[in-house]
């Protein structure tokens, strides 16, 4: 499956990518297509619908109502659901989820904003889930992947956040959260950009983390041997490190990625990986023990 996330991405420039004709992206292809949704308005033409805090979704949904909820805004189960955030906003009080999706397949949520939550979005042990087109600030993070595959993060903006901007994760139990592609974001002012714990084949792409103050993207607890990810032709500049390494993260590819203005322009052992065609400037220290 990962062959066609791809798309041949090796062969192609930074941002032209293309391979995508299904309903609303509800799969884990890479497309240089995005869906402009202006202020207010939605390119979906779906029933508008009230909803209050805690509200369950099992159907397609335009959402005709902002939400201020002390705790989980909405949650999701279900599949084949769109969920169109219609220039709306959901706000918390530093706790609870803004949307929780459960052991769902082939979700769509796009064009809201999220802000003040522990998780913007939580997806829990699905596939094929799409978050676009949406603003974050103020959460813990905007988005985290838990045992979920096959799954797209792409043209969000997120900005000053608490502590990361996307996380991708096992659950407790060890269930991995791989093939899924992170592509196209804008992360400003949060203290990590892209955070992967121990999770192997997924590909990060074509990203912006402007200000990252502990690293623009984070590997984290290798915990044996941890390959297979992609990260290419991201502009991480401004930060920290602008990718930081702990041990175990073997046989994984960077490729054209920009780091440019940060204290470190790679901090950890990176012995075992791929590195081609990177391009540090304006570094302290290129790459730092």
């Amino acid at each position: 499956m990962r062959a066609a996330i791809l798309c041949g991405i090796a062969a192609l420039p930074l941002v032209s990518m293309s391979c995508t004709s299904d309903r609303d992206s509800t799969g884990p292809s890479v497309s240089s297509h995005r869906v402009e949704v202006p202020p207010g308005q939605s390119s979906d033409v779906l029933p508008l619908t009230s909803l209050a805090c805690g509200a369950q979704i099992t159907s397609d949904v335009r959402l005709d109502n902002d939400l201020s909820c002390a705790g989980n805004a909405l949650l999701v189960s279900g599949n084949d659901i769109r969920i169109d955030l219609n220039g709306h906003t959901l706000s918390g009080n530093g706790s609870g989820n803004g949307i929780t999706v459960s052991a769902s397949h082939r979700v769509t949520i796009f064009g809201g904003s999220v802000k003040g939550f522990q998780s913007g979005i939580f997806v829990g042990s699905s596939t094929q889930v799409v978050i676009r087109d949406n603003e974050f600030t103020a959460t813990n993070q905007a988005v985290l992947l838990q045992a979920t595959t096959a799954s797209v993060i792409k043209h969000n903006t997120v900005t000053k956040n608490v502590s990361r901007a996307f996380m991708v994760r096992p659950n407790l139990t060890g269930g991995l959260s791989t093939d899924n592609v992170v592509i196209g974001n804008l992360v400003i002012d949060t203290p990590t950009g892209i955070y992967l714990i121990r999770q192997p084949g997924n590909t990060i792409l074509n990203n912006t983390v402007i200000g990252a103050t502990v690293a623009g993207i984070d590997l984290f607890e290798g915990a044996g041997e941890v390959s297979g990810n992609i990260i290419k032709a991201n502009h991480l500049t401004g930060g920290g490190a602008g990718i930081r390494f702990t041990a175990g993260w073997i046989d994984n590819t960077f490729v054209g990625n920009r780091i440019e203005g940060n204290a470190c322009g790679t901090k950890g052992s990176t012995a075992g990986n791929t590195f081609h065609g990177n391009v540090y400037s304006g570094n302290v220290s290129d790459a730092c023990p």
